[in-house]
Formats: structure tokens, sequence, C-alpha cells
């Protein structure tokens, strides 16, 4: 697969691992929205206010709530430090709403259109990740429609 550009970019996604986040408690308020950490690398560099993002919860050895999309939302401004002074990683902010359903690793894998997702492909590779543009057009309509995004 080519690298990510601005040109063939559908949404940002980012993994949770939710042995390390209590993606649980996040989801059941409906709010996967925040600073999320992303690796210092070209990919993060790339990432705009306004692009749409994805929340991708992990296996977790069966303490999450299943591996899939969990959460769509935007960037809301440019990678940078995060809030907390003592944490020098760099972070992305979001506002990011949960789904009431997911769009399962399953029903992805099974999806012509979505079986290449990368995190299926590469599960282990540091945020962000990514879907082309044809991956966002095709799960983008499995999501419900959310307030004031342009999806």
């Amino acid at each position: 697969m080519a690298a990510v550009s601005r040109a063939n970019l559908g949404a940002w996604l980012i993994t949770v691992n939710p042995r390390l986040t209590d993606v649980v408690s996040m989801i059941a308020a409906g709010d996967l929205g925040g600073e999320w950490c992303v690796a210092p690398n070209y990919r993060t560099a790339l990432m705009q206010p306004g692009d749409p993002i994805v929340v991708w919860v992990s296996a977790g050895g069966g303490v999450g709530p299943g591996r899939g999309v969990w959460g769509v939302g935007e960037v809301t401004g440019r990678p940078g430090e995060g809030t907390d002074p003592a944490d020098r990683r760099l972070h992305v902010p979001t506002r990011i709403t949960a789904l009431p359903r997911p769009v399962t690793a399953d029903e992805c894998r099974a999806s012509a259109d979505l079986a290449g997702l990368e995190v299926l492909r590469s599960p282990q590779q540091s945020n962000p990740l990514f879907l082309t543009r044809q991956e966002w057009a095709a799960l983008a309509p499995r999501t419900p429609r959310m307030p004031g995004l342009p999806w």
C-alpha cells in the first residue's frame, strides 16, 4: 500500500487498548474524544483540524467491548504536547462520539471494501493509522450521522 498523503487520506484511525484505557466507561458515556497519543512521525505531521477520525478498540484479552470501530469524529487541532506537563508524548485533540453499535472487526473483514483496512493488516502499528478515501467512503455510511460533522 502507498504511504498516506493528503491526496489519499480518507480518515485517521486511533487504536485503543482496553487493558490500558478504560474505553468501556468512555463508550458508556458516549464520548471518546479528548487527546490521543500519536507517534512523532510523518503521518502525525499530516493531521489537520477537521480531518475525520475513528476509534478502533483492540482485542484487549477479553477486557474490552470487542474489536472494531467504536467512535467517529474529527481532529480539532494540530498534534502537540499534551496538557499534562509530565507527559512529553505527542497528542492529537479530537471530538469523537461513541457509536451505539460498533462496526466490528468481523464485519470489516467480511466487507470487500473494508477487508484491507490497515488496522486489520498491521494491528501492532503505532497511532495514527489511516483509512483510504475508498475505505472511509465504505465505512462512513455504516456509522450514525453525527451532529456538526459533514459526513
